[in-house]
């Protein structure tokens, strides 16, 4: 049986990066008693797969995790025993069973959603000319150190969508796959903006050649092929506007 979790994280848990995340959803199965499908080889392990990595410090309200079980469970008792051996900060928000041939999270992947917000808004007025002067420029540079040194990257084909909300947030919409990823604050900072008191990821989507949107467990109902099941629902989960 192959499962997918969809869980928040927010509090203390923002601090754990990702392999102290894999270590400690391992931990919670064992203590929970599931039982987990292994690996095969010298050194078995779980078999569990996380979807793209969450940056050290940021909130996330839609994270999602794979994973295989040998004995079939119902998603609702797999909720409630893994949720009583998590700490505080991380909340099991759906559990849900998914074809065994269905592609994996980072396979489906490949744009995100983020809620910016400042202690001292900046003025809705001076924002929003900000986002459009952003979206009308047809390239974004930034810099990125990696194992080669610095590097210059144009991130303006990958933010999708900005959002200014009337209590001065900024919505993003951006891309977040296999092929490369902007960053919310590489937007903050190319629209000369003051560094955030608040970033929040609000969902992860599959974005498709015909721009519709499908959060994982759309994809999951949809069987991987078939339209969304109709607009409200589709904004619904964007949760970034139109």
């Amino acid at each position: 049986m192959r499962f997918r979790i969809k869980y928040s994280k927010g509090g203390q848990a923002v601090f754990l990066g990702h392999l102290d995340m894999l270590r400690l959803w391992q931990r919670a199965m064992r203590r929970a008693g599931l039982p987990l499908a292994y690996s095969h080889g010298f050194n078995p392990h779980p078999l569990l797969a996380f979807g793209p990595a969450l940056a050290v410090g940021i909130e996330s309200r839609a994270e999602y995790l794979d994973g295989e079980l040998t004995t079939p469970l119902e998603p609702a008792v797999l909720k409630d025993r893994l949720q009583a051996q998590l700490p505080a900060g991380l909340e099991i928000r759906q559990v849900f069973t998914i074809p065994r041939q269905a592609p994996s999270l980072t396979a489906i992947i490949n744009a995100a959603a983020y809620r910016v917000t400042w202690e001292d808004p900046p003025d809705p007025k001076s924002l929003k000319e900000k986002a459009k002067d952003f979206l009308s420029r047809p390239a974004v540079e930034v810099n990125r150190r990696g194992k080669d040194g610095v590097k210059a990257r144009d991130i303006r084909p990958g933010v999708y969508q900005l959002v200014v909300t009337p209590e001065a947030a900024l919505e993003m919409l951006l891309e977040c796959s296999s092929r490369g990823n902007v960053r919310p604050e590489e937007v903050v900072r190319a629209m000369d903006l003051e560094d955030p008191l608040r970033v929040i990821r609000t969902g992860l989507f599959n974005r498709r050649d015909d721009n519709r949107i499908l959060a994982p467990e759309e994809l999951a109902d949809a069987r991987y092929m078939t339209p969304a099941r109709g607009d409200s629902a589709l904004h619904e989960k964007v949760e970034i506007g139109e």
